[in-house]
């Protein structure tokens, strides 16, 4: 509860906060993208030393891209761009990786921060609010000697709307904390572009963190070429599909419409600030440096949230799943023994980090294996029925993209896409 004891008192604590929302930007300001930028690199170099690249290694990725191009663009029927340009892996540091991230992604994230935007945030909110009157001590609004148990009970809900109004001003802010956090913590981790496939890369340079895949190499004891040439293949396959634009547009549009009907709960917030240690002057600090701490802090707007929710799990499980396809037939057939490195990914998204959960919360994806797996059965029901061919044309358009109810039938799937287009679907 807010009335709970708080480091200066509720006074210091009502004053603080009104200092804190004067100094908001103006509602339309948007979010300081500038600032998750900083705090990307910062969080993907605090893990240890991030050295640029051996040249070697540049070479090496670059050779091997095209073998697994070849590949790929015959087990798919798919060039690897829309425009036909061959792709590249360039190795980079976990710095550079979280900021260039942040470049693919930054299309998508302007359109859902705009979605999610709380209608009051931002100073423009704060138009009906006195700040030097809510509830403190000795102000006109407070609970002044005599008021009892109504005085107090005025000055808790005044102190409440108070922090709902910091909550709402700070949201840009926050979505900036958001964002960064989740980019430098999958730096950490992140073998290619594609960890959380949001938006496809611009361009034919795919960025992959060469010291993360020497990791699993020396952690696996495998080959470091072969684990050099399973990622171009993953990353090169996933990179065909997501830059298909019916697929791009669809997911975006997804994410969007996810942010739209979840928005900030200001009670969940309050109760984190209540918590905090009145004893720690830290306190607030970690709350807002870690990168979960708002994940869970939202509440769910209309009954639509569940539908999208699902066609979204149906897109990325479908993507998932075809990819992991792709992946496999390409390894198989140009590493000898590719077994354990596909059992060493799949340990390796079982194990996910911080980053990929909360990138869950914010954007609305499901990554985990069992989606995966989702998906790969999906795609060996319609293989079974059928072959690479049909499973393909799930990417030429949206209306052969798999619905929730497919993805668990994927019979069905093919019988509505190989309907005459002049009946109906029923």
């Amino acid at each position: 509860m807010v009335s709970s004891p708080i480091f200066g008192g509720n006074e210091f604590f009502r004053q603080m906060l009104g200092d804190l929302l004067r100094m908001m930007p103006g509602a339309g300001s948007g979010v300081p993208w500038h600032f998750s930028y900083q705090l990307a690199g910062d969080i993907a170099a605090s893990s240890g030393p991030d050295p640029n690249p051996d040249p070697m290694e540049r070479i090496g990725f670059e050779q091997l891209s095209h073998i697994a191009e070849l590949h790929v663009n015959e087990i798919t029927g798919m060039p690897p761009t829309p425009s036909g340009e061959s792709l590249r892996l360039v190795p980079t540091s976990r710095g550079e990786w979280a900021r260039r991230t942040l470049d693919t992604w930054r299309p998508v994230l302007d359109r859902l921060a705009a979605a999610a935007q709380p209608e009051d945030a931002g100073l423009g909110g704060l138009s009906g609010l006195d700040l030097d009157s809510l509830g403190g001590a000795g102000g006109e609004g407070g609970s002044g000697e005599g008021e009892g148990e109504e005085g107090t009970g005025g000055e808790e809900a005044a102190m409440m709307a108070l922090i709902g109004q910091w909550a709402s001003a700070m949201f840009p802010m926050l979505t900036a904390i958001q964002v960064g956090s989740v980019a430098g913590h999958l730096a950490e981790r992140a073998l290619g572009p594609y960890e959380v496939p949001l938006a496809p890369v611009a361009g034919n340079e795919l960025l992959v963190v060469s010291a993360n895949v020497r990791r699993i190499a020396e952690d696996w004891s495998l080959p470091p070429d072969d684990v050099r040439l399973w990622v171009a293949i993953h990353e090169i396959a996933y990179h065909s599909v997501l830059s298909r634009p019916a697929v791009a547009a669809r997911l975006a549009a997804l994410v969007v419409e996810h942010a739209e009907r979840v928005r900030p709960d200001p009670t969940a917030m309050q109760e984190l600030l209540a918590d905090a240690d009145p004893n720690d002057p830290t306190a607030l600090a970690r709350i807002f440096g870690d990168p979960a701490a708002f994940a869970g802090a939202a509440e769910a707007a209309g009954p639509e949230l569940g539908r999208v929710r699902a066609e979204l799990d149906a897109l990325t499980a479908a993507m998932a799943g075809y990819v992991e396809h792709v992946t496999a037939v390409a390894a198989g057939r140009v590493i000898g023994g590719a077994v354990p490195i596909l059992e060493a990914m799949r340990r390796r998204r079982v194990g996910r980090g911080e980053g990929e959960k909360v990138a869950e919360h914010l954007f609305g994806l499901s990554l985990d294996q069992p989606q995966i797996d989702r998906g790969e059965r999906f795609v060996t029901g319609v293989l079974e029925r059928s072959g690479d061919v049909e499973l393909a044309r799930m990417w030429s358009d949206a209306e052969f993209f798999a619905t929730p109810a497919e993805i668990d039938a994927p019979g069905l799937w093919l019988a509505r896409i190989n309907l005459p287009k002049d009946e109906p679907a029923g």
